[in-house]
Formats: C-alpha cells, structure tokens, sequence
C-alpha cells in the first residue's frame, strides 16, 4: 500500500479495518509517536480537530472544543504527512463498520480510548454536562445528544417516536455507536465485574486491541460492560435499582440540556418559546432513551444479538425544569404576537 491519493479504500469488514488501524499504527510508531501520541492523531481524525470527519460533516468550531474540553487535550496535529492522504481518507471512510450482525463505530471506539488514558477524564464529573469526560465522549454524549434530537423532532411532530427516529436501519441508527462507546470501555480492560471507568491496560496497538477484543470478549460485552456503569444485575434478568436508573435519566437530560441549546443556537432557533418548547419535551425523551439503553443492556446480557424490543409512547409534554430561565438572557427576543397561549403561561 503507498502514500499516494486512491491507493488505499475503505474497509469493508473488520478485517479490512483492523488491517487499517495496523498500518496507520506502524506509520505513526515510524513518525516517533508514542501510544498515547497515536491515540490522540487518531482520535483527531474522527473528533475535536480541523480535519475531522466530525468537522467535514458539522462544520463546528464549537464541537471541536467541547470534545477537546472534554478530554482536557489540545487538538491533535494534522498526521497527513504521516499517514498519507489516501489512508487517511480511507479511515474516515470506514468509521462505521457492518460486518454481519456485528457492528461498530470504530471512532467511538477510538475516542474513548484516548479519554481512558487520564484519570480526570475518568473520573472527574463535568460541572452542568452530567458526566465524566469519558462518559460525555462515548454512551453519554450519544443518548443525551439523541434526547435533544427526539425533543426537537417532537417540536414539529409530538408523535415522533424514539426508535423510530434514533434506531432505524433506514435512518439514523444509534447502535453502532453504542457498540463502539462499549468497545471503548473494554478494550484493553483487564478486571471482569468492577465498577466504574478503568485505565488502559495493556494495549501495544489499537489494531490489536480490537482484535482481541472481537475474538475474546465479543460474546461477553455486555456482561462486562453493565457493571463499568455502576448497574448491578438483577434477579429475572434485569439491571440498576430504581435509583440507578433514575440517576442514568437524569445525566442523559442534564447533557441532553446542553445538546439541546447547542442545537437551537447552530441552526438560529434560540429563542424563548422555542426553548420553552423544546425543554417541556425533553425530560420525556430522556426517559425514554434511558430506558431503551437499559432495554438494549438487558437484551444483550441474555444473549441476544437483535434489536432491543422496547418502543416507549411519545411522552406527554412536561415542565422547563429550569432551563428556559437559565438560558433567557441569550435568546434571542421575539415579539408578543410570536408567543402563543401556552407558551405564554410558561413563561
């Protein structure tokens, strides 16, 4: 394989990818880089920098520094030079990756690694995001980003259902991206049943860790995983007591708050009754979320390789839950004429 532009296609299959990640891992090894220098180039090319493949689909300065403040890192360097464009080019290309019934967001699962490398993106709990670094890259960020979708589809159609909008196959399909959030938990994750985010453990080449990780440890994910969550498994088959899942609901809208209000301010849409709209449908749509993610664990802790079955009723509209107050000196203001009667009485 050259350096040269077309040389190199995408993958197909996770072969195809491992052998990829394994060639851009020993271009990287030739350029000096140490692991955790290759961690953070190849995250770059999915999230947090200039030439992203996140950046070339969202144009966002702003979502670049969340992902770096999220991982406390500078934006990595651009490793053109190193990988060569068609490489380069090839690993965005196959970011996501449909092999059979297995799939995954190899990104997701690339990012969370870099995270993993820091005790403070471990550990420390962003103040008004909900979570940990970590969590904010990867299954949190995911399901708090996806409420925010859902209450804003539910705007402009409140019959809008979760599974159909966020786990379709013909659209927007979020599980390939919870594959690769879980992926990035367990990946070079030594200690079975314990609790919370784990530091890397050995992990000589991502081209390697995943491959280990697809022979080892596929079959067992989800029973790995669960407990990295703080979630205990339950008698008959379930997962977390009700406080668990209360506390998972309330970090997908803590962070689904902020989606929402990036979203709104993205597209000029920040506006009071817009906001108050929205922040009614989203305690709803975190509800929701979280119990479809809860849905898909337990699916998976039997050992079933489908689709989780759940597929909740649009929730009735709540209350702002502070949210409106808390953003209303940055919106933008609108006339009386544009408030109907019940945004009125909200605000």
């Amino acid at each position: 394989m050259g350096r040269g532009a077309g040389l190199i296609r995408p993958a197909r299959d996770f072969d195809g990818m491992i052998q990829l990640l394994g060639l851009a891992g020993r271009r990287l090894r030739e350029g000096g880089l140490a692991l955790p220098q290759r961690l953070k180039t190849l995250r770059g090319l999915y999230y947090g920098s200039s030439f992203s493949l996140d950046f070339e689909r969202r144009r966002s300065r702003l979502r670049n520094l969340g992902f770096n403040f999220y991982l406390q890192s500078r934006p990595p360097r651009d490793p053109t030079v190193l990988l060569g464009a068609d490489l380069v080019r090839a690993l965005k290309d196959s970011a996501v990756i449909r092999d059979g019934r297995r799939s995954m967001d190899v990104g997701h699962l690339i990012i969370g690694l870099a995270a993993r490398q820091r005790r403070v993106t471990r550990h420390w709990r962003i103040p008004g995001q909900g979570g940990s670094g970590l969590e904010l890259a990867t299954w949190l960020g995911d399901l708090g980003g996806a409420a925010g979708l859902l209450a804003l589809a539910r705007l402009d159609a409140p019959a809008t259902r979760a599974r159909d909008l966020l786990f379709s196959p013909e659209g927007y399909d979020l599980r390939p991206n919870l594959e690769g959030d879980m992926a990035a938990y367990l990946v070079a994750c030594a200690d079975d049943g314990a609790r919370g985010a784990a530091p890397l453990g050995r992990l000589d080449t991502v081209a390697e860790g995943l491959q280990d990780y697809l022979d080892r440890d596929w079959d067992r994910r989800f029973r790995r995983f669960v407990p990295r969550l703080g979630a205990t498994p339950r008698e008959g088959g379930g997962i977390g007591s009700d406080a668990w899942r209360r506390a998972l609901g309330g970090k997908i809208f803590t962070f689904g708050s902020s989606y929402t209000l990036f979203r709104l301010w993205q597209e000029d849409r920040l506006r009071r009754p817009t906001v108050a709209a929205a922040a009614r449908r989203l305690e709803g749509a975190a509800v929701e979320l979280g119990a479809i993610f809860v849905d898909w664990l337990e699916t998976g802790m039997r050992g079933e390789t489908g689709a989780a079955a759940l597929d909740p009723e649009p929730s009735p509209p709540g209350n702002t839950r502070g949210l409106l107050r808390w953003i209303s000196p940055w919106c933008r203001q609108e006339s009386e004429a544009d408030f109907n009667e019940k945004d009125r009485k909200i605000l």
